[in-house]
């Protein structure tokens, strides 16, 4: 399914239909699955026609070869060969940093769209401020300090970044993430790690990721962002996105 012309190859067009077949059968009649396009990245779980125009609009994932998350059974080989390239491919995709921390952003929050004529501006950019100068300093000093004494491959940082980034492809929950975090400290109480996965996410906020909270129609109709920002109700189907006794006109 990776091919450059989605829109007007039958092959591809082919590929994505057989996907769609066995995440149809995976999913047990519930009608959302997964999006494995290469924004969403098998971390949200939308409409199967959303995640059909996901798929020719913006492409599947690269990385999402074996499709576990839609029904495909996983295939273990025992070839020490095949274990050695796995193991270098695993390296080099742990490694790959920029990708790891956008898919810890867009795994834990619901970004708001990236919109290139309107950037947003916190998108990357560091305020000028005391607070936030201190913060950027404490982030280049955890990105220096090792791991573990004399470690060289994994800095307090991006030792931190990577547990973050496999508690986000894991669905790990919080109380299970700290009580990794307990049994590492107990196994290596030399090692720089945080005491929570509050402290972990805090030191991934100082990176200067952020986020818009924004709500959606209970039938999926739209997002009440934009021009339909200030709407309590859907103008399609008339559902409201919160409680009604919640609500104070």
């Amino acid at each position: 399914m990776n091919l450059p012309d989605r829109l007007c190859s039958p092959a591809y067009a082919e590929g994505v239909n057989t996907f769609l077949t066995l995440a149809r059968n995976h999913s047990r009649g519930i009608d959302r699955i997964r999006c494995p396009c290469r924004e969403c990245r098998n971390m949200f779980f939308l409409p199967i026609f959303e995640v059909e125009s996901h798929l020719y609009i913006k492409g599947i994932n690269p990385n999402y070869t074996h499709w576990i998350f839609h029904g495909e059974e996983e295939t273990r080989s025992f070839n020490a060969d095949d274990e050695d390239s796995e193991r270098d491919g695993a390296d080099e995709y742990i490694d790959d940093m920029v990708h790891m921390l956008d898919d810890i952003r867009s795994g834990t929050f619901v970004d708001v769209p990236q919109d290139h004529t309107d950037p947003l501006p916190t998108g990357g950019s560091i305020p000028d401020d005391p607070s936030s100068s201190s913060s950027f300093d404490q982030l280049l000093e955890d990105a220096r300090r090792p791991f573990l004494p004399g470690c060289t491959k994994f800095s307090k940082l991006s030792f931190i970044v990577k547990l973050l980034h496999i508690k986000t492809l894991g669905g790990w929950s919080i109380k299970s993430f700290d009580m990794l975090l307990n049994l590492l400290r107990a196994a290596f109480p030399d090692a720089e790690l945080p005491q929570s996965y509050e402290e972990s996410r805090s030191m991934e906020r100082s990176l200067g990721f952020n986020y818009h909270k924004i709500h959606a129609c209970p039938n999926d109709c739209i997002l009440f962002w934009k021009e339909n920002a200030d709407l309590n109700e859907c103008p399609t189907c008339d559902m409201r996105w919160h409680k009604e006794q919640l609500l104070t006109d």
